[in-house]
């Protein structure tokens, strides 16, 4: 039992939904950029990237770590940063909408 007469569930239900709501007051457009952009793309993009220049950096005979050696890869770099950046937008306006249906579209 919490101090508000509830259980401890209701209490963390009735937390997240504050939360939601105040998350929601700036809006979906801010919510899917910082969320889904910004806080999932763009990071996931970046590794990816990474991950991906070492593999192929790696692959073939050694050879010194250069701008000119990775050169060929920077289409392939801003491919896989673009696609993760559009995975987040539909990431964030999908978990936008989610948390609606959970928490409802009422305000306060």
């Amino acid at each position: 039992m919490t101090t508000t007469g509830g259980t401890a569930a209701e209490f963390v239900a009735q937390q997240a939904r504050t939360r939601w709501l105040r998350t929601r007051d700036a809006g979906r457009s801010a919510f899917v950029w910082r969320y889904g952009i910004i806080g999932w793309g763009l990071p996931v993009g970046a590794a990816s990237a990474f991950y991906h220049v070492v593999r192929v950096h790696g692959s073939g005979p050694p050879a010194p770590w250069t701008v000119a050696a990775v050169r060929p890869l920077w289409g392939s770099v801003a491919g896989l940063v673009c696609v993760c950046a559009v995975v987040g937008y539909l990431l964030g306006a999908w978990l936008w909408d989610f948390c609606e249906a959970r928490f409802g579209h009422e305000s306060h």
